[in-house]
């Protein structure tokens, strides 16, 4: 039988593939809208929970450097959302999902060694060149095109936004996973969601768009998938969290690694997207390649 954590794990990547499949339905334009609103949707559910908790005491922990540092990860967590719904604009969302959690791992393992000073194993080496090569059979066909890209799309902007977006969520998930040995989980989601509320309250003041305004108004279904998008996402990194605070960064990782897998189901049972058998290899390779890079 699982533990709280591991479940918590599993239950973080279902929540975060299925959001991806729901904002996919979502006409891009009104996409950024996601980020605000999975923001304030983060700050009522973590408010309620400090106040049924009683839990507001963890904040005299904080000092000025714990919250300096705390706002910076979720500046670069933040940065990595934008790039990824650019992301599923390009590329097909079980695809993106598959490319982006494979790097994401590999992305982490890395700077664990460059700023954690942890030491690789012969396994990771060998774990990282089966996700390699596991993306080079899902991206590229006989015909040196990409495979799992939408039809506008081109080899460079999908390879770039699936790329930049794991960088930026390892980056900030590795400050967080630091903080996290001293912190409690509900304080640091609460600054994070307030970091990205203000970060595009800002943005809006500076670069008003229209579009943004009116995801709020017309189209009602638009308006709730993008409400089902922001409160998915908001439980997934609620999951995420506390399984990292439960159990060790690496299971919760590599059990988080299973979102692809949710995303491509999800996105073939709903958007009716269609995968080759090499692709569905592919896939293969790359949790092959998690597995063997976490193990």
């Amino acid at each position: 039988m699982l533990a709280l954590g591991e479940t918590l794990a599993l239950l973080s990547a279902f929540f975060w593939g299925n959001s991806g499949v729901v904002l996919k339905s979502v006409p891009q334009k009104y996409r950024l809208t996601f980020i605000f609103l999975e923001s304030i949707m983060s700050g009522i559910i973590i408010i309620s929970l400090l106040f049924i908790l009683d839990q507001w005491k963890d904040f005299s922990d904080f000092t000025v450097t714990t919250t300096i540092l705390a706002i910076i990860a979720a500046v670069i967590n933040v940065s990595g959302s934008v790039f990824y719904i650019f992301a599923i604009k390009h590329v097909k969302v079980g695809m993106a999902f598959v490319v982006i959690n494979s790097l994401f791992p590999l992305f982490s393992i890395i700077g664990g060694v460059i700023f954690l000073n942890q030491i690789l194993s012969l396994p990771i080496y060998v774990g990282g060149i089966i996700i390699i090569t596991g993306i080079a059979v899902i991206t590229l066909n006989g015909k040196g095109r990409l495979s799992f890209s939408e039809p506008q799309s081109s080899l460079k902007i999908g390879l770039f936004f699936c790329t930049i977006t794991p960088l930026c969520w390892g980056s900030g998930a590795l400050m967080m996973d630091k903080l996290l040995e001293e912190q409690g989980v509900l304080p640091l989601i609460l600054i994070r969601a307030a970091t990205i509320f203000v970060f595009f309250a800002i943005l809006l003041l500076i670069w008003k768009r229209k579009d943004f305004y009116a995801s709020f108004t017309g189209d009602s279904q638009r308006t709730k998938k993008i409400i089902f998008a922001s409160i998915l996402t908001t439980f997934a990194m609620l999951g995420w969290f506390t399984s990292l605070s439960l159990s060790d960064a690496a299971l919760t990782i590599i059990l988080g690694s299973s979102a692809p897998i949710f995303a491509v189901i999800s996105a073939r049972i709903f958007l009716k997207e269609s995968f080759s058998k090499r692709s569905i290899f592919g896939i293969l390779i790359c949790i092959s390649g998690v597995l063997t890079v976490i193990i």
